[in-house]
């Protein structure tokens, strides 16, 4: 995998009300799954927006294709952290994730 954004350009139109509700609602699940314990929105922990970086690739897979499985999570993941996210939260929870995102019924 190349250091490049997986991003779909004509999707990636950050502006737009569909890229904004898709991008907090896998944002909302990817808080939900706090890899790294940070507690992203409370008092004592990570800013609302701290997994923004990776929801926004994952959207763009998901507008692309419709779906997004646990390698492109894991490719994302990896840019970002250098290691999968099915590592850290393991196989069973990554597919539980991808199901839920899958399911946001916001593909193009």
């Amino acid at each position: 995998m190349s250091g490049a954004p997986l991003v779909h350009p004509v999707e990636m139109q950050s502006g737009t009300r569909k890229w904004k509700d898709a991008v907090t609602s896998v944002l909302a699940l990817l808080n939900e799954v706090d890899a790294y314990g940070l507690q992203p929105g409370t008092v004592e922990g990570a800013p609302q927006d701290e997994y923004e970086l990776e929801a926004a690739p994952v959207v763009s897979l998901l507008l692309k294709n419709g779906s997004v499985c646990s390698n492109e999570v894991d490719a994302i993941w990896v840019t970002w952290f250098r290691e999968p996210l099915s590592e850290v939260i393991g196989s069973e929870e990554m597919s539980h994730f991808c199901a839920r995102v899958n399911s946001l019924n916001i593909a193009a």
